[in-house]
């Protein structure tokens, strides 16, 4: 009988890409047959299929979207679900792994193909990236619904022959906000003013605040989208993903410390990162 996973993406946009590819090539290189179930909720409560058009997946792996007998028996054992999936996932499957321990085990070098190659099937849920996946793999799984693609190119259409990318993050990420403060970016994009007199600079933020002190500073050369940035929707999680194909698109990016979206966006268009913490003053 064929081995199987359930896998389970957790977290924001970029965190459910990046372990969810991870899951793919795990089961690619291993030859197991791949369940990715896609659960909405306060993290990213959009839908698979209103962000991403399907695209090439291996064979015998599926992304799915999470029914409500999904959420009973595959949704990662939590206070708000009084644990009750755990009592059917410990019956279901040989091992389970959740998203707690996944650090601790790739820190220690777990062999993750060793795991699912024994017999039985098995269930996975991350919010990290855990298993090396080729760069190709991410564009041939994860396209923007057209309606996406259409935001993207109409931002990249208004670029210069020398626009950067800046990613701020802010709200509930408390590393980025105390290690990457606005001062630093500009310092840095001050400089990239002064050697290009027609720099652009691709602005994605989740705060209003920076926007504008954004603007104040750099004027027309500041492009960015106009709405206020919100995960809550599917049209706020859109925006989201053209903010991320957009700052692909750039020459580099000045990302935010300790964030996931800054270092997709840069594995996306194979383009260099600078992380913008206050070590580097």
């Amino acid at each position: 009988m064929k081995r199987k996973m359930i896998f389970v993406p957790a977290g924001g946009l970029a965190n459910r890409i990046r372990a969810t590819l991870s899951a793919i090539a795990l089961a690619e290189q291993t030859g197991i047959e791949l369940k990715v179930t896609w659960f909405r909720d306060w993290a990213l409560h959009a839908a698979f299929r209103d962000l991403f058009v399907p695209g090439r997946l291996p064979e015998g792996v599926r992304i799915v979207e999470a029914s409500v007998m999904d959420l009973l028996v595959y949704d990662r054992p939590r206070q708000k679900n009084f644990r009750v999936p755990a009592l059917f996932q410990k019956v279901m499957f040989r091992a389970c792994l959740y998203e707690h321990q996944i650090d601790a085990l790739r820190t220690q070098g777990f062999d993750f193909e060793e795991w699912v190659k024994q017999e039985g099937n098995v269930y996975m849920a991350s919010y990290l990236p855990f298993y090396a996946y080729p760069d190709a793999l991410l564009h041939e799984v994860f396209r923007p619904v057209p309606q996406v693609e259409e935001v993207i190119e109409r931002r990249v259409s208004v670029f210069s022959a020398y626009t950067v990318g800046v990613h701020i993050r802010r709200t509930d990420n408390t590393l980025s906000i105390k290690h990457s403060p606005l001062e630093l970016f500009f310092d840095c994009l001050d400089k990239e003013q002064a050697a290009h007199p027609d720099l652009c600079i691709y602005l994605a933020t989740d705060s209003e605040e920076v926007k504008q002190a954004m603007r104040a500073r750099y004027g027309e050369r500041i492009v960015c989208a106009e709405s206020k940035a919100d995960r809550g929707s599917t049209a706020g999680i859109r925006e989201g993903i053209a903010d991320l194909w957009t700052l692909a698109r750039t020459r580099k990016i000045y990302g935010s410390f300790h964030s996931s979206f800054s270092e997709l966006a840069a594995e996306l268009g194979g383009i260099p990162l600078i992380v913008v913490k206050t070590e580097n003053k």
